[in-house]
């Protein structure tokens, strides 16, 4: 777990994915792990652990990014095995999330 002050965590900023020409936006409380479940992890109860991490590859390598839990809780996500696909989209429960199409 990444453990972050409340001063790192008021600076962080949003993140963006792409898929599809589709941008979902990942606000700065989405990319913290939830409170309640800190402690589960191996955390402090008061602690702010980020979901993001570095997965320690070389950038452009393949393998730049995983995408979890913590994401796919937060959209509607469709494992399509028979064309080898994955496609995402807004849930209307989640408002903090914001899907813009890219121009």
């Amino acid at each position: 777990l990444l453990k972050i002050s409340p001063e790192q965590y008021n600076k962080l900023s949003s993140m963006y994915f792409t898929f599809g020409g589709v941008t979902y936006e990942l606000i700065s409380n989405a990319r913290i792990c939830p409170r309640s479940s800190s402690s589960d992890l191996g955390g402090t109860p008061d602690g702010i652990y980020l979901i993001v991490s570095d997965t320690g590859s070389n950038p452009g390598s393949g393998f730049d990014f995983v995408k979890g839990y913590y994401f796919l809780e937060r959209f509607y996500s469709v494992f399509d095995t028979t064309n080898s696909r994955v496609e995402f989209a807004k849930t209307v429960h989640q408002s903090h999330v914001q899907v813009t199409a890219d121009s």
